[in-house]
């Protein structure tokens, strides 16, 4: 019996691959997403307007551990956690120079500008615990290694339940969370 690599038979197999790309408020998302996702994942980059990059070599597949696990939707996108802006530029410096360039920009968001001119700071971000109602906005996440992110409070539920949808990621179905495994965002913050 003779055994064949698959190399030596000029079969490729597919590699895992990283989705990076910055959201419109400049914040950098970057995950993985395994071999067996790396159709799929590549064509969630496209539609959302992000980065697709291959791990095929030791220098990219040594910054997979340091990321968050992907997450595919039916719909073609993927959640892409946030990640820290020094990782991000890791793992940039390893796209093609023009890709490069593109995902270091900074995509230009609307304001949020009140009557006055000023920069509006949101009416829902509930200063105490007690203050946490139906549209209040708070942070939460699925595991506290992928980090925290904004979410809706949809619906008071009894027991101290609070029934979330995440902000920036509508694709995702509602959740609940006890209200003392969310966090609230500082009082004056202005988003």
């Amino acid at each position: 019996m003779t055994i064949t690599s698959t190399a030596a038979a000029g079969i490729s197999l597919p590699h895992p691959v990283i989705i990076l790309g910055r959201d419109d408020s400049g914040k950098a998302h970057a995950s993985f997403f395994p071999a067996t996702d790396a159709q799929p994942a590549s064509r969630a980059a496209s539609l959302m307007g992000m980065f697709s990059l291959r791990a095929d070599n030791d220098a990219v597949r040594s910054l997979l551990p340091k990321l968050p696990k992907g997450k595919l939707f039916d719909s073609g996108k993927a959640f892409v956690p946030f990640v820290k802006q020094d990782l991000y530029k890791q793992i940039a410096a390893h796209l093609p120079e023009a890709d490069r360039v593109n995902a270091e920009t900074v995509r230009a968001a609307p304001a949020d500008v009140s009557q006055q001119g000023h920069a509006a700071t949101p009416s829902n971000v509930p200063e105490g615990w007690d203050k946490v109602i139906a549209g209040s906005l708070v942070l939460a996440t699925e595991d506290p290694l992928e980090g925290w992110f904004e979410a809706t409070v949809i619906e008071l539920k009894p027991d101290s339940v609070l029934r979330l949808q995440w902000r920036h990621y509508l694709d995702l179905p509602p959740f609940n969370r006890r209200l003392e495994d969310v966090a609230l965002l500082h009082p004056s913050m202005k988003l």
